[in-house]
């Protein structure tokens, strides 16, 4: 996907980094450049002006975006943001511009929304993956997974437990973090979940939440189109032990509709969490 000497574009679309992160960010740049050759460009809006939470209005972070995508010389973007705000940018994207581009946008978190709305509309495939994990707690890991996944391009095995079983597990993933992929719930941006993988996963929320949560994505029909569900981390419920437990309160959805449920701990938000595909089949990860 990469190599030497390629620039990848940093973007800030949903809430903007705190002016005190930059050390931050130039380290992973240095981190980048020295382990890998590879440069990187940022966006004009990184930082939080707008309100002190966003890097600019909509219009001008989708316009950040786009200059990205219109850019030849970059490789890749990765959106090293998060929060609430990205939904906000998705009526001033040019999905025809993005579809010919074919850029893989990679996010974690409020980013779903962007990553399920350019393959709903374009079919581009990206990663769920935060990249300032590589100056972090797990960054000599985090590195070789980077050189794994974006150097080499290799097709890393996700690490599963099947929690409900059918014969075939197969289908594009799709989703993300629940409560921010629930933004998508009836706008032209929501792929279409016939035949798909539902990866859900979730920093915050307890089983309240995830009750209500699971409650709609089974009223506006996901889990009954899609093939199955695949489960990552759920923070705050696994760090607090709440029950009953997210794979509790998912399996009798899939028992409802007769669809598999897999669980997986190499996706969502801690230091050590991994690239995950979104938009490719996922019969290709599973060994």
């Amino acid at each position: 996907m990469l190599r030497k000497g390629d620039t990848i574009g940093l973007v800030a679309c949903s809430n903007g980094r705190k002016p005190e992160q930059e050390s931050e960010i130039a380290n992973i740049e240095k981190l980048l450049f020295t382990h890998f050759g590879i440069k990187t460009e940022r966006a004009a809006m990184i930082f939080r002006t707008e309100n002190g939470l966003a890097s600019g209005i909509a219009e001008e972070r989708a316009g950040a975006l786009m200059g990205m995508y219109r850019n030849p010389e970059i490789k890749a973007i990765f959106d090293i943001s998060g929060g609430d705000v990205a939904n906000e940018i998705l009526p001033y994207l040019d999905f025809e511009q993005i579809g010919v581009a074919q850029k893989p946008f990679i996010g974690y978190s409020d980013l779903t929304v962007i990553q399920n709305a350019i393959y709903a509309k374009t079919g581009v495939r990206g990663y769920n993956y935060q990249l300032l994990n590589l100056g972090g707690e797990a960054s000599a890991v985090q590195l070789e997974l980077f050189r794994s996944i974006f150097i080499e391009a290799k097709e890393r095995a996700i690490s599963h437990e099947v929690l409900r079983d059918k014969a075939d597990i197969r289908g594009e993933i799709i989703g993300g973090n629940i409560r921010c992929w629930l933004k998508l719930a009836g706008t032209e941006y929501m792929p279409n979940p016939s035949g798909k993988v539902v990866l859900l996963e979730a920093l915050s929320g307890d089983v309240g939440k995830m009750r209500t949560y699971l409650a709609q994505l089974d009223q506006i029909g996901i889990f009954q189109a899609a093939n199955g569900v695949i489960l990552g981390q759920f923070t705050e419920m696994q760090e607090n032990g709440l029950a009953p437990t997210i794979e509790e309160l998912t399996r009798p959805y899939m028992e409802k509709y007769d669809k598999f449920l897999l669980k997986t701990s190499i996706v969502g938000h801690q230091p050590d969490a991994e690239p995950f595909p979104i938009g490719f089949p996922i019969q290709d990860y599973l060994t």
